[in-house]
């Protein structure tokens, strides 16, 4: 169970010389959590390891002057943690160590136990917070940049993709299951919990699959983060402002909130990607294979891997149900579906766009991806996708912010420079996700088709 799970790690045996940690197995264990994070397999070969650990040793603790990581690739076996390939044909030092010259000749290879594996492929939160937990306990404060899981950068121009997959167990969520989630955390915060399973699965009439998928979805959204112990999660400033204004979660801005702040969150691909991979201008239909294929190129591991098809495929399919039937995002007019000759048939929708809807979706950009500047060139925001995730083209986002700009309405938020090659957002300090956000709950029209 997580709980259980976390304290493994939290109690790996760390040598300690002249008061600080010896770095091996640690940095070594934020390597596999990381590979085991981006879809890589759950066997690493050794000299893989020797590899990336000593360009990490050379460029950030020059010091460590023994790069012997063959002792950590062993010891970690004796925490429970790890596995070793042909272990029992290896020799033995006559402390109970490999030699590094066998390990390296017979490619040998070691990773988390499959039962770990398991457990932490199928919660990418899990992995966030062993991770954070091992990285705040040995790893001095001003290398903490240096070892980012999520590889996402504030720049969306320059080419990083944000690679995290949401866990969310291959299945959309309900109407029902988001408003219960909210009230349920906000006076129960350890519902989650591996202590509270049995009184979960009753409290949201779901299995164990599909907590997973409810807890996914509320912390891809924002609506949740972690609280303040491994068992705790918490609703975070976005989820008490839909408590506060629309306690059942009716009005169709709470889903607008709820859309735009899944687009920008740094762990709920592939959602951002479905809203990428689709044409903004003809709107032209594409099939699920085709998408399929446009997402599976956009989203790879830093070693430039490809994730599982069937983990990818399972993701994609909950992305697009939630825009089916009677969930929750389907009536918004987002996404249009259709089925032909077998095949399922994609493309972006005409949604009613408001201004308040606008106003947040420029707020929610500029504090994911420029939150620093207080102002950006238009063909940012395009970079951004917020045209994607608007679901227009850029011509008519354009002129959309133009109108707005001439109204009073909006000066207090933005202005809009349109000049000779030079076109530009400039940002008021209102202009945030905070406030936003209350504009569109409060005075935000009901768009539902």
């Amino acid at each position: 169970m997580e709980d259980d799970l976390i304290e493994v790690f939290n109690n790996i045996n760390v040598k300690v010389n002249n008061g600080k940690p010896n770095l091996y197995k640690p940095v070594l264990l934020l390597y596999a959590l990381k590979k085991c994070y981006l879809g890589n397999e759950r066997l690493i070969s050794f000299n893989e390891i020797n590899a990336a650990l000593n360009i990490t040793f050379k460029e950030l603790f020059p010091n460590e002057n023994n790069h012997n990581f063959h002792y950590a690739f062993k010891r970690l076996e004796n925490d429970k943690v790890w596995e070793i390939t042909k272990i029992n044909i290896l020799k033995r030092t006559s402390s109970g160590d490999l030699y590094k010259s066998e390990l390296i000749e017979k490619n040998i290879s070691g990773g988390f136990l499959e039962p770990i594996y398991q457990e932490l492929f199928s919660d990418k939160y899990l992995i966030e917070k062993i991770y954070n937990i091992i990285l705040e306990k040995y790893i001095d404060n001003r290398f903490h940049s240096s070892f980012q899981l999520i590889d996402f950068k504030n720049n969306p121009t320059n080419g990083v993709k944000r690679m995290t997959l949401m866990n969310n167990q291959g299945e959309p969520v309900s109407h029902w299951w988001i408003t219960k989630g909210l009230k349920t955390i906000k006076t129960d915060r350890e519902i989650f919990s591996s202590q509270n399973m049995r009184r979960a699965r009753c409290e949201f009439i779901a299995g164990d699959n599909r907590l997973k998928t409810i807890k996914s979805w509320l912390v891809a959204s924002q609506l949740i983060q972690g609280g303040r112990n491994s068992r705790e999660y918490e609703l975070t400033d976005f989820g008490f402002a839909i408590l506060g204004n629309d306690t059942n979660l009716d009005k169709s801005s709470t889903w607008w909130a709820f859309h735009l702040s899944t687009c920008f969150s740094t762990v709920s691909e592939p959602y951002p990607n479905f809203f990428l991979q689709l044409d903004t201008i003809s709107k032209d239909w594409i099939n699920s294979k085709q998408l399929f294929s446009k997402i599976q190129n956009n989203l790879t591991s830093d070693n430039g891997d490809s994730y599982k098809d069937s983990t990818l495929e399972s993701l994609i399919s909950s992305v697009r149900r939630m825009f089916e039937h009677d969930r929750p995002l389907a009536d918004l007019g987002l996404i249009e579906i259709r089925k032909a000759e077998d095949q399922i048939h994609i493309r972006l929708g005409s949604p009613k766009l408001t201004d308040e809807i606008i106003i947040h979706a420029l707020a929610m950009m500029r504090f994911h991806c420029y939150k620093m500047r207080s102002g950006v060139d238009f063909s940012e925001i395009i970079a951004a996708g917020l045209g994607h995730f608007l679901c227009c083209s850029p011509e008519e986002l354009r002129k959309q912010i133009w109108r707005m700009e001439q109204s009073n309405n909006w000066k207090e938020y933005f202005s809009f420079t349109n000049a000779v090659n030079l076109e530009s957002v400039s940002f008021t300090e209102r202009c945030n996700p905070r406030e936003t956000v209350l504009l569109l709950l409060q005075s935000g029209e009901d768009t539902w088709l």
